[in-house]
This record gives structure tokens, C-alpha cells and sequence, in this order.
């Protein structure tokens, strides 16, 4: 079984994210974007476990460019961590790192999508009840169909659910506590949304 720590939102809440990485016991992070200040990210890539970050729409050159001198970003990219193919679909170019990803998943399948931004329809509402997901995010899910779904953006539609037998998980805003421990095991994904002090 593979354990994944999901964060996303952090908007420069860096002790908190810090609390987060030091509190959980995982083998691999998987972040979601909009870190917004550079000491997250640091803070991010000194997880013991192996990290893998999408950019956010709030994020900027600088923060692009430490994920990449890392080796950690996803941003229009398929990677591999432990037996798991993994895609991402970052929120600072979100059509040039789709066009990028479904050219490289041309080539075969994924376990895990990580995005900014959701999929149109399933965890995007915000208070003003408009769906704010990506159509084009929700094609690439139903034509590649990956085991699970990571995402943020949207801070109210923290939650989990199951499309077509695909986990698709909204960690809610490191900004406000929140964050996902992921079990997978043979063929199965189970989600549990956590948030610091509960």
C-alpha cells in the first residue's frame, strides 16, 4: 500500500504546512499548487518523502522554476513514484500543460492526475453555487480515467467523491488546516480529509 499526503491552497501559510509535513506519517507528497511564497515551497521540499507539485493560478515564475530545479514539478508532465504513473496539469498555464499531457498519456495510462484547477461538475461549487471546474480537465479525466483525481482551487468544495469508479479528492485549503491522507492499495483508493487541531 501506498500512502499519499495531498496539500494544496497553502497562500503562504508556510508553519502550517510545516505542522502538516511534520504531523503525518506518508511515502510520497502530492501538491496541488498556489503556494504563493517560496518558503512554502522550500518548507514543501524538505518532506522526507518524495514530492511532486502542479503550479496554481496564484503562483508565480520563481516558485515554477524552484518546483523545476527540484525535479519536483508536474506542471505538463507524467512521472513516475513508487510503481505509480502520475500526470499534472498546473494552474499557471493550464492549456499548454494539458496539451503536454495528453500528448505524453497518448502513450499509455495513469494512476494518479494531479491539477490545480477541478473538473468541471463533481467538488467545484463555491459559495455562489456556479460549477467553476474545467470542462477540458473533466475530458482528460473521463478519457483517461486514472485511478484518482487531486485537486484544490475551490476552498468551500473540500470533500471526496467517486465518478465511474474514479477517487476524486478536493483537500480544502492548507490555508485553513486542511489537507488528505490517500491509502491506495490493489485497486483501491480510500481518501481521508483532515484538518490540523481536529
Amino acid at each position: 500500500m501506498v500512502r499519499i499526503l495531498h496539500v494544496t491552497d497553502v497562500h503562504c501559510r508556510t508553519g502550517t504546512l510545516r505542522r502538516i509535513i511534520e504531523g503525518e506519517s506518508y511515502d510520497l507528497v502530492l501538491s496541488s499548487g498556489d503556494f504563493e511564497c517560496l518558503d512554502s515551497v522550500e518548507t514543501l521540499l524538505a518532506s522526507p518523502a518524495r514530492v511532486m507539485a502542479t503550479t496554481g493560478n496564484m503562483d508565480n515564475a520563481s516558485i515554477y522554476r524552484r518546483l523545476l530545479d527540484a525535479g519536483a514539478l508536474l506542471d505538463g508532465r507524467v512521472e513516475e513514484a513508487l510503481g505509480l504513473r502520475i500526470a499534472g496539469i498546473g494552474g499557471m498555464d493550464v492549456h499548454g500543460s494539458l496539451r503536454a499531457v495528453e500528448e505524453a498519456l497518448g502513450l499509455g495510462g495513469v494512476d494518479v492526475l494531479v491539477s490545480h484547477h477541478p473538473p468541471h461538475g463533481v467538488l467545484d461549487t463555491p459559495i455562489n453555487g456556479v460549477h467553476a471546474g474545467l470542462f477540458e480537465i473533466r475530458s482528460v479525466l473521463e478519457r483517461f480515467r486514472p485511478k484518482m483525481h487531486l485537486f484544490g482551487h475551490i476552498h468551500e468544495a473540500r470533500g471526496s467523491a467517486s465518478v465511474s469508479g474514479i477517487l476524486l479528492v478536493n483537500s480544502g485549503p492548507v490555508a485553513e488546516g486542511s489537507y488528505s491522507i490517500i491509502d491506495l492499495g490493489r485497486g483501491e483508493a480510500v481518501a481521508f480529509l483532515k484538518r490540523l487541531g481536529e
